[in-house]
C-alpha cells in the first residue's frame, strides 16, 4: 500500500443515511428484537459478543448493546453536524430499500447450493426475532464497528491510500462475518460452501455500508433473513 495524507470521506456524503433517520428507522427493529427475546436464551452471536464486551465495564444488562447502538448513531450524528431533525421520508424510503436491496442476496441464496439445516424449527416469532436481532448487531458489529476501526487506522493513524484500506477492511471483516457462524464462535460446523456463501453476502452488506449506510445495510440484513423465514414457514 502506498502511503499517503489521510482523506476524509468514503462515499459522497449525499449517499450516505443519515444516522438520526437511521436510528429511527432501526429503532422499532431493535425494540421487537428485545421484547421478543425477553424469555429466549439463546441470543444472536454478534449480540453476545457485544454484551461480553460491556461486562468487562460491569455493564451486564441485556439492554447494553441496544444502547450502544442508539449511542453510536447519536454521536455519529453529533459528529457530522446535521441538523437534529428527523427526514420521515427518508426513514419510510429506507424500509422499501432494504427489501429492495435483499433481492440480490436472496437470488444468490438461491444460486448456490448450500444444505438444508438440520433440526427442529422453534416457534415463528423467535425466528423473526432472531432474523431481525441478526440484521441490526452483526451489522454494527462487523460493518460499523470493524470496517471503521480498520480504515481509522490504516488511513488516519498509519496513512495508507484510503482505497486499498477500505478493499481490505471489506475483505476481513467479510471473513469474520462468515467465520463467526461456525464453530468455535457459532454453533454450525464448517461447510465450505456455506462459508463462501456468507463471504459474498458479506462483502455485498459491506458495500451497502459503504455507499448508503449501516442503516440501509443493517435493513438488508434483516430483510432478507425475515424473507427466508417466512419462505421457510410457507414451505412446512
Amino acid at each position: 500500500m502506498a502511503r499517503k495524507q489521510p482523506c476524509t470521506g468514503g462515499a459522497p456524503r449525499g449517499t450516505l443515511a443519515r444516522p438520526l433517520d437511521a436510528l429511527v428507522f432501526l429503532l422499532p427493529l431493535i425494540i421487537f428484537y428485545e421484547v421478543a427475546s425477553l424469555a429466549r436464551q439463546d441470543r444472536v452471536i454478534a449480540f453476545d459478543f457485544l454484551r461480553r464486551f460491556f461486562q468487562l465495564f460491569g455493564q451486564v444488562g441485556m439492554w447494553a448493546p441496544g444502547l450502544a447502538v442508539i449511542v453510536i448513531l447519536l454521536a455519529t450524528h453529533l459528529a457530522a453536524g446535521d441538523k437534529w431533525s428527523i427526514q420521515w421520508r427518508r426513514v419510510g424510503w429506507m424500509y422499501v430499500e432494504s427489501v429492495a436491496l435483499s433481492v440480490p442476496l436472496l437470488l444468490l441464496n438461491w444460486a448456490v447450493p448450500l444444505a438444508a439445516s438440520t433440526g427442529g424449527l422453534p416457534p415463528l416469532l423467535d425466528r423473526m426475532a432472531l432474523s431481525i436481532g441478526a440484521g441490526v448487531y452483526e451489522e454494527l458489529v462487523f460493518r460499523l464497528i470493524l470496517i471503521s476501526v480498520m480504515v481509522m487506522i490504516g488511513v488516519d493513524l498509519l496513512r495508507f491510500d484510503r482505497a486499498p484500506v477500505a478493499v481490505m477492511a471489506v475483505i476481513l471483516s467479510s471473513l469474520a462475518f462468515a467465520a463467526h457462524h461456525h464453530r468455535p464462535m457459532g454453533a454450525e460446523p464448517f461447510e465450505a460452501v456455506r462459508f463462501l456463501f456468507r463471504t459474498m453476502a458479506g462483502v455485498y452488506l459491506a458495500a451497502i455500508f459503504w455507499f448508503r449506510g449501516y442503516g440501509p445495510a443493517a435493513g438488508c440484513h434483516a430483510a432478507y433473513n425475515v424473507a427466508l423465514v417466512i419462505f421457510a414457514w410457507l414451505t412446512v
